[in-house]
């Protein structure tokens, strides 16, 4: 674990004294660490995750996986680059539909009309502002998240 953690304060460009401030713990703590001498207890361990959320405990811990957590969605109200591509997708071939010499005007005005009346339903969802979403847990706690404005 010592190898661990002393790559991790390289990467994060850390010395071994401002971890250990940054952690809340005795600098010869760290310095016992580092040098082999003691393995950290579950309280330092634990500090360092509380301080340092994107540290991949298990990386930590056993070694096992990558240094960080792989990035996760961090508001429900963003899209990601993909979603953003099939939305723009999405519009392009609505607004390019063409009239096969085939079929009757009427047929085609009427799958436009519905292709236009699903179009409305989503955006009329899609204007809807979203105040709050509440997440109910079973011990009785929930938590609440708000957009960003």
């Amino acid at each position: 674990m010592k190898d661990r953690l002393q790559k991790f304060l390289v990467n994060e460009k850390l010395s071994p004294t401002r971890f250990a401030e940054i952690i809340g713990v005795q600098r010869s703590s760290i310095s016992h660490i580092l040098s082999g001498r003691n393995k950290p207890s579950f309280d330092v361990i634990q500090s360092i995750l509380e301080k340092f959320p994107k540290l991949n405990p298990d990386w930590l811990i056993v070694g096992n996986g990558e240094i960080y957590r792989k990035p996760i969605q961090t508001s429900i109200f963003d899209y990601t680059e993909h979603q953003k591509k099939e939305i723009e997708k999405d519009e392009d071939e609505y607004l390019n539909i063409k009239v096969p010499y085939n079929e009757k005007i009427d047929d085609v005005i009427l799958s436009k009309k519905e292709i236009h009346q699903s179009k409305v339903t989503e955006n009329a969802i899609n204007e809807k502002k979203i105040e709050r979403v509440v997440v109910f847990y079973k011990d009785k706690t929930f938590t609440e998240y708000r957009p960003e404005k």
